[in-house]
């Protein structure tokens, strides 16, 4: 990935489009978590920020582990100019740190819902 198109990834604001849960609701609305991208972990891995913190059946939190949901996307996809990339999301009940490898990320953090990421 180019340096400058990993920079104007990360300023830009997304959201994420909810599908599952099809009942989710947040402070933005119904099947909305607007945020932003804070990591590029690698193609399949990125780190979601939401601007508020988020409950799902026992678990909290404001970061996102999203991958894609299709082997044949990934997040190149986005800075190439798709408007979407179809995601797996996973919540993270802890503070993201630089530190977390990606497995470490997969490993800690719980599916909650299935989605897209949308500029």
């Amino acid at each position: 990935m180019a340096t400058s198109k990993i920079i104007i990834m990360q300023s830009k604001k997304y959201f994420l489009s909810v599908g599952e849960p099809w009942d989710f609701d947040s402070p933005d609305g119904q099947n909305i978590i607007n945020g932003i991208i804070i990591k590029i972990v690698s193609a399949n891995c990125i780190i979601f920020k939401a601007n508020y913190i988020l409950h799902f059946n026992g678990v909290s939190g404001n970061f996102f582990v999203l991958c894609p949901r299709h082997s044949e996307n990934d997040f190149d996809d986005l800075k190439n100019g798709k408007d979407y990339v179809t995601i797996n999301g996973n919540v993270l009940p802890e503070e993201y740190n630089e530190n977390m490898s990606e497995d470490y990320l997969k490993e800690n953090s719980k599916f909650v819902i299935i989605g897209s990421i949308r500029t």
